[in-house]
């Protein structure tokens, strides 16, 4: 895509304000951010695609059920359980997406890959109680997943050595993976927020849904913990999803859910490329992830 409009050369995707998007995020949606209303009960997850923002939303719904924090009464009607999302598009082609949110019950769980500055001003620079949980992921693995999820998809035809430039670039949807991060990186002193890591989330479920369940004010046993843990396994939440006929894309989200994948498909060349970017974006900000 180099040296050409994104449209011309991918039709699916377009530009906005310099950042390139999927066709399915609509610039209806964008427009509409900087007046969209975040309740003091709404809790959003950010994060780049492929981060694992499925896997915490996942948790976040147990955990709020198990504390009795939704119940049948509050939970959305048309699609209970599901994971709402700024920016993509829904079913109802009568309603933006960001009109179907406002009409939601709350509480909201709300996902969005979206730049802070993109944001909506609730999310970007929060006031009141609403609850922000950040999910990020190494960017060698984030490339390689995004790869399989997006050319299972059907949106990306390039062989993986033009999509990993693509992507190192900034040139693949949503933009520049370290202006993503390091956005959300500058609110981590922020109490509305909680900063998780992929990797560590691998390392110790229990304790990622522990520090979930802190951040959310949800009291649980022992048992609701184990029982969440077990739940949401990469193992068990992959059955449930290649089982879906849920709207859009979830029965592909899932592929291998590991850490140090992308040694599968990564050249010395390339791993090279990845390191200079990764020191020259990061060296002094205090962000870190691991890649095995």
């Amino acid at each position: 895509m180099a040296g050409k409009d994104v449209e011309e050369e991918e039709p699916w995707l377009f530009e906005y304000k310099g950042t390139v998007f999927p066709g399915c995020t609509r610039k209806e949606n964008l427009d509409a951010m900087p007046d969209f209303h975040i309740r003091d009960d709404d809790v959003i997850v950010v994060g780049f695609p492929k981060a694992g923002n499925h896997w915490c939303a996942e948790i976040i719904n147990n955990v709020m059920r198990a504390a009795g924090k939704t119940t049948e009464a509050t939970m959305d009607p048309e699609a209970p359980g599901r994971i709402l999302e700024f920016d993509d598009e829904i079913a109802d082609e009568t309603r933006t997406n960001h009109r179907f949110l406002e009409g939601k019950p709350s509480p909201r769980l709300i996902c969005t890959h979206l730049h802070r500055e993109f944001a909506p001003p609730g999310v970007a620079s929060p006031t009141g109680n609403t609850k922000i949980i950040s999910i990020m992921r190494n960017p060698k693995d984030t490339a390689v997943s995004y790869y399989h999820f997006s050319t299972k998809l059907g949106d990306n035809e390039d062989d993986w050595g033009t999509f990993a430039d693509n992507f190192l670039q900034g040139r693949w949807e949503y933009g520049d993976f370290y202006r993503h991060v390091l956005g959300w990186w500058e609110l981590r002193d922020d109490p509305h927020f909680l900063f998780l890591k992929y990797e560590d989330m691998k390392k110790d479920m229990k304790g990622a849904v522990e520090k979930v369940a802190t951040f959310l004010e949800a009291e649980l046993e022992e048992a609701q913990v184990a029982s969440i843990v077990e739940t949401c396994t990469f193992r068990n939440l992959k059955v449930v999803y290649d089982k879906s006929a849920d709207i859009g894309c979830r029965s592909i989200i899932a592929r291998k859910g590991i850490a140090g994948d992308w040694k599968s498909m990564f050249t010395d060349e390339q791993n090279a490329a990845f390191d200079a970017k990764y020191e020259e974006n990061l060296e002094g900000t205090g962000l870190k992830f691991d890649f095995e």
